[in-house]
């Protein structure tokens, strides 16, 4: 016997594609499937990060599956985001806190900066204003710009999935407590997300890279709200088919950070930006101080599957898991080995490689 970890959305997908099919029994016969095809696994590479340096903490904020949290960071002031399991994608949005219209334009920052922007890059608003008004200036995680965050939509076209964790509606519900709606959101930075060109070009999702201790660090270049949130996918590449808590800590920024933050800035207009257009009737960002957070379908339910393997399929397994990733847990191997195979099996979405 092998356990198969789940949580309970996790389980309700592997039952709805046992129900679409006419040769799987239940989720034991999808696990057997999948051992029986796994390839090997793909070589890693992971990316050596320095630790941080020692500054004075202004802030810090334990990030929990399935939430977010909104967090007013004054201009100069480091954001840091920091892994402490490894693997987990987050979803970065950032509104300036003196016109809730100004927000990060994610498609201007990919055209200025690139697909991947790290450090000595910076992150630009929309127009009007379009001027940076965040720099990127330290860590290592990798960053996406291509994909646009998971949603409702998503989840039932390519899933058959409804009423379940979402990037867009936890990213909702964590703005909610700055007075911000549903129809404010935008494009999100993509955080610790491992994403390259496929067989034909196009983008794809491989495996989160992300380890213990990675991070990546901001430098506000105005006076911005800035929302972390973990994000929603547990089916995909994208943080490794589960859900991990995230820290997220502000800080007074030493001499070094200041000099990184105005070299991003300066780098990325070179030649200098357009005069400031005047927007008239600012509608400056506060904090709601009745907010209660309501997080939508949490909590997240354990719904682990036992399932009976025989003597071949036990080798193919421990041949086949990802040592690489998952070390010493053989139930998270499985579930990425089980549900890879599952998506690939339903044939919706293509974006994992």
């Amino acid at each position: 016997m092998i356990t198969l970890r789940l949580n309970h959305q996790q389980r309700a997908f592997l039952q709805a594609v046992v129900d679409r099919s006419c040769r799987l029994s239940d989720i034991g016969e999808v696990v057997r499937a999948a051992l029986r095809d796994a390839p090997d696994p793909a070589p890693l590479t992971f990316l050596a990060v320095s630790p941080p340096p020692s500054r004075t903490a202004v802030a810090e904020h334990l990030v929990q599956p399935g939430t977010g949290k909104a967090v007013e960071v004054a201009a100069g002031r480091v954001l840091r985001i920091v892994q402490l399991e490894g693997h987990q994608c987050v979803d970065l949005n950032v509104f300036t806190l003196a016109d809730r219209r100004e927000r990060l334009h994610v498609g201007r920052t990919r055209g200025l900066q690139g697909l991947h922007p790290g450090p000595g890059d910076v992150l630009w608003s929309n127009a009007p204003w379009e001027r940076p008004i965040m720099a990127i200036t330290g860590g290592g995680g990798t960053t996406d710009t291509q994909f646009p965050f998971c949603s409702r939509l998503i989840y039932s076209a390519f899933f058959g999935l409804h009423d379940r964790t979402n990037c867009q509606e936890i990213q909702n519900e964590a703005q909610r407590e700055y007075g911000l709606h549903r129809w404010d959101i935008h494009e999100s930075l993509n955080l610790f997300m491992h994403t390259a060109p496929g067989p034909g070009g196009e983008p794809v999702i491989r495996r989160n890279t992300a380890r213990p201790g990675d991070y990546l660090e901001f430098v506000a270049l105005t006076d911005v709200l800035a929302i972390p949130n973990v994000c929603g996918d547990d089916l995909t590449n994208c943080s490794n088919f589960d859900m991990r808590p995230v820290r997220v800590v502000i800080e007074e920024p030493l001499p070094s950070d200041t000099a990184q933050a105005r070299l991003a800035a300066d780098r990325a207009t070179i030649l200098g930006l357009p005069a400031p257009l005047e927007v008239a009737d600012g509608q400056p960002l506060r904090r709601d101080p009745t907010y209660v957070a309501a997080f939508p379908h949490l909590p997240l339910r354990r719904a682990d599957v036992r399932v009976d393997l025989d003597d071949t399929l036990t080798r193919r397994f421990h041949r086949t898991k990802n040592v690489t990733l998952y070390a010493d847990d053989d139930a998270a191997a499985l579930r990425d080995l089980t549900l890879s195979w599952a998506i690939d099996h339903l044939g919706a979405f293509t974006g994992n490689a």
